[in-house]
């Protein structure tokens, strides 16, 4: 049966941009910034197999990410002023030409604060494979139009929409630590987890996990009494007695445009459905 108290513990290992996260947070809720293979318009999907709702909340949230930048980003969410800050600067970068911006944030070395947290976003927001800059600059994603809270009309996507964004982020401060390491980090007992791992035979992040490792984190967070679910491409074979939910028809908004992989998979274990004897 759903519920709508707060859950103690929502932990999403290989967070990214922590879009359900955010979807459990506040209903509606998104990550103001694109990354391949966020799970943003599967969130209320996957919430629902998960047996919580969005906006249902939790006393505290745990994100393990070994990329720096998306780490980065994470920490905004938990700090409203941080946030308020980087969406300041963005607003300060409006009307500056776009690739003249773009090519003189990608030659900057790695800096600290709000400022670092708007270079960031912006040089996400601009990927050509969103939230890979290394991917190069993206004129469509900058060329284009959208409709935003503060215009009655379509404005030039520039620095200024960016800080639109950001500032739409009303989350609030999320009381979350932030981990580079999965492996690293101990389970915590009775908490609901969601594993993201990089997909087995698609583009990858940059920080390879490979399937024992999946699978031997998964069941040591599943012993200590956890909820768990695995975001995949297929059913997780090495764990036959989970269950198995496909969810590639349930995916809002968006389509992929880059990504081969066309199926998207949960493979869940419950403390509940053990007890009751229902997993597959």
């Amino acid at each position: 049966m759903l519920t709508h108290r707060p859950i103690p513990t929502f932990v999403e290992l290989c967070a990214g941009t922590a879009a359900v996260s955010l979807r459990l947070a506040k209903a509606k809720a998104k990550p103001p910034v694109s990354r391949m293979g966020a799970k943003t318009g599967y969130a209320d999907a996957i919430l629902y197999h998960l047996r919580l709702q969005p906006g249902q909340g939790a006393e505290r949230y745990v994100w393990c990410e070994p990329d720096d930048g998306a780490r980065l980003l994470l920490g905004a969410y938990t700090d409203p002023e941080l946030c308020r800050e980087a969406a300041a600067i963005l607003r300060s970068w409006a009307g500056e030409e776009p690739r003249a911006l773009w090519d003189r944030l990608r030659g900057e070395a790695v800096g600290v604060g709000a400022r670092e947290v708007a270079r960031t976003w912006l040089l996400w927001a601009w990927a050509y494979r969103a939230g890979q800059p290394e991917g190069g600059y993206n004129p469509k994603a900058v060329a284009g139009v959208e409709r935003t809270a503060t215009s009655h009309g379509s404005n030039p996507r520039d620095a200024g929409t960016e800080s639109r964004r950001v500032s739409r982020l009303r989350v609030g401060g999320m009381a979350a630590t932030i981990h580079p390491d999965a492996r690293l980090l101990d389970p915590i007992p009775g908490a609901v987890v969601l594993f993201d791992p990089p997909y087995v035979d698609t583009t990858g992040y940059g920080h390879d996990l490979p399937r024992p490792d999946v699978v031997a984190i998964a069941e040591r967070w599943a012993s200590a009494g956890c909820t768990v679910a695995i975001c995949e491409q297929e059913p997780i074979a090495e764990l036959p007695t989970w269950e198995r939910v496909e969810i590639t028809g349930l995916r809002r908004g968006q389509k992929r445009t880059f990504s081969k992989q066309k199926s998207e998979w949960l493979t869940i274990w419950s403390l509940a459905w053990e007890k009751s004897g229902t997993v597959a």
